[in-house]
């Protein structure tokens, strides 16, 4: 098919191409919308590379993929086999699924099958970049049949195997200048859309009601309902049994917090988890301010090995080069004005990017 190599030339272009892919009204899999997210969070986690591995991508389709296996109960108390998909069946869910059920005896989580089955994960990944790279990759940018790069270039075509980019080295998306930078900041924004419209897509193919946000919890919220008391009393003995944030004694409920707010770049490593008092709900979804964000890498700083040794005690995924990348990428494209939660209903204005 013709391709138009020119890259996108105004904000306002690269978002209406955005929302059309997430809003495509004749989308037949939730495959595009997986990538896009993919796409936003290895972009974040990548800070200043402009080749994004085939395989990472993988990685973060995986991740997006594997709880949403799990069978949906809906209010009514039945149980329902989720749909990805408005067509018989899918390599990709099948593959991960099939994960899902090999592991499921104890009921790990993604992290522990990657330790614990590595033959078997590794043979889901194989699953997952090869249907990615055969499809949704050369096709996410095509309108109209003819080929309008806007966030990457593709030196593939439909159908390409990922056995043969590996052997040429080719197997890797090249982002076009500047799209790495928006991405970063207006993916939190595009997060949530692109949730809404993957719940609306499984819903439909499930036929189910949306249920207010049940099944977009199910969907993406975190796979745990409650921290372990462990992990909760060991991250605050190191803390000296004091709130992150405002440092007032622990004396009533502990709270872990997502220092970097779930709903923006889902993480759950221990690097990324702060034990609160009522600050926690005060904080929200919001960036915490330059003072936090400083007490916060002087933490990791000062008590990597401890967080280190915290979560193999407790079983609980450590991903420090992971958690730096998304909070440095996240705080290094902060737009002047950006409100910063400081204390109770106190905010601070960010004046521009913070180092």
């Amino acid at each position: 098919m013709p391709c138009q190599t020119s890259p996108v030339a105004t904000d306002d272009l690269l978002i209406e191409r955005l929302l059309r892919v997430i809003d495509e009204g004749r989308r037949t899999a939730t495959y595009k919308l997986a990538l896009l997210l993919a796409l936003i969070d290895a972009i974040a986690m990548s800070p200043g590379d402009s080749d994004l591995p085939t395989r990472a991508l993988a990685e973060r389709v995986l991740e997006l993929y594997y709880p949403q296996t799990r069978a949906y109960v809906d209010r009514s108390g039945a149980a329902h086999d989720l749909r990805q998909i408005s067509m018989k069946g899918s390599e990709v869910l099948t593959a991960v699924t099939r994960l899902r059920v090999a592991a499921d005896r104890s009921k790990p989580s993604l992290h522990h099958v990657r330790q614990r089955m590595a033959a078997d994960y590794e043979h889901t990944l194989d699953a997952v970049e090869e249907t990615f790279v055969r499809y949704p990759i050369p096709l996410m940018q095509v309108v109209g049949g003819t080929v309008v790069p806007f966030l990457y270039s593709v030196d593939w075509p439909e159908g390409t195997t990922a056995k043969k980019l590996r052997r040429t080295g080719n197997d890797k998306l090249r982002l076009l200048d500047g799209v790495a930078d928006r991405l970063v900041v207006i993916g939190p924004m595009l997060r949530p859309l692109i949730e809404l419209h993957w719940t609306r897509d499984v819903a439909r193919w499930t036929r189910l009601p949306m249920e207010d946000e049940d099944l977009r919890s199910h969907l993406f919220g975190t796979e745990r309902t409650a921290f372990p008391k462990k992990l909760v009393g060991e991250l605050s003995d190191l803390q000296g049994d004091e709130c992150f944030y405002c440092g007032d004694h622990l004396t009533g409920r502990r709270e872990v917090d997502h220092f970097l707010a779930w709903s923006r770049w889902p993480n759950d490593a221990i690097e990324n988890l702060v034990v609160a008092d009522r600050c926690n709900g005060l904080k929200s979804n919001h960036l915490a301010a330059t003072e936090h964000l400083v007490r916060w890498r002087t933490r990791l700083t000062l008590k990597v090995e401890q967080l280190h040794d915290i979560a193999a005690r407790t079983d609980w995924p450590s991903n420090l080069d992971r958690t730096r990348s998304l909070v440095q990428t996240t705080y290094s494209h902060m737009v002047a004005g950006t409100p910063l939660w400081l204390r109770g209903n106190e905010f601070e204005l960010a004046t521009g990017p913070a180092a």
